[in-house]
């Protein structure tokens, strides 16, 4: 079978049951993408895979644990000094699931019915910087968060100079690790700001963030220039 990319330095983690359907879905991703697929039988993140400088896409089975117990998993891998993204596979409709894509690292999700094509064609779409979440589910999303477009607000403005640099990276797609490369200063600081900056703009998620920067991008880049 031709493999449709060859991406070098990218990493899965498939969190999933020890069992012969997800050995031969590992060995199927690894063939159509040529990405190092492990497979983890334990909701755990273990300490040594933030050690390895290459790109991580944690790919969860929706039922490989209690909501909670994945719960827990998304906030340690939140944590980590690196870019992560995360998707869920093997998703029934209505799950617990469909809540989680609010987290800024959950960048896919895929339904029980979804072919392993369309997962390695999702997975390649993710590592290229694509989301890959089902319409009818981004449309439930977007009438949930859309707004009236505001005024910038007193809080707003009072973003620092490295806030509203943060929050443009962010607004054109950047990754916390490009910002931080960027700007030059630590993952841990990337973090710390978009944490400040969140809190003062009212912006519950990474979505939110940049609907709001898009909402003020011009008054934003008339106060930098300044």
């Amino acid at each position: 079978m031709e493999k449709t990319n060859t991406l070098p330095g990218r990493r899965i983690i498939l969190f999933g049951q020890q069992n012969l359907q997800n050995s031969i879905l590992i060995g199927f991703i690894h063939q159509r993408t040529n990405i190092d697929c492990q497979l983890v039988n334990q909701t755990q993140w273990r300490d040594d895979w933030s050690s390895y400088p290459c790109k991580t896409l944690a790919l969860i089975d929706a039922e490989c644990a209690r909501p909670e117990k994945i719960q827990e998993l998304l906030e340690t891998i939140y944590e980590q000094p690196m870019d992560i993204m995360v998707a869920f596979f093997n998703t029934p409709q209505g799950h617990a699931m469909e809540r989680m894509i609010v987290w800024p690292m959950v960048n896919g999700l895929f339904y029980r019915d979804s072919s392993q094509q369309q997962l390695s064609k999702g997975i390649l779409g993710m590592f290229n910087g694509d989301y890959w979440l089902p319409r009818p589910l981004m449309a439930q999303y977007l009438e949930r968060t859309r707004h009236k477009p505001r005024r910038m607000s007193a809080h707003a403005a009072l973003l620092t100079k490295r806030e509203k640099q943060i929050l443009k990276l962010t607004a054109t797609g950047a990754t916390n690790t490009e910002i931080a490369e960027q700007l030059s200063v630590s993952m841990h600081t990337v973090k710390t700001h978009i944490y400040n900056l969140f809190k003062k703009i009212g912006a519950s998620n990474r979505i939110q963030a940049v609907n709001w920067a898009q909402e003020n991008m011009d008054e934003l880049l008339h106060e930098m220039a300044e």
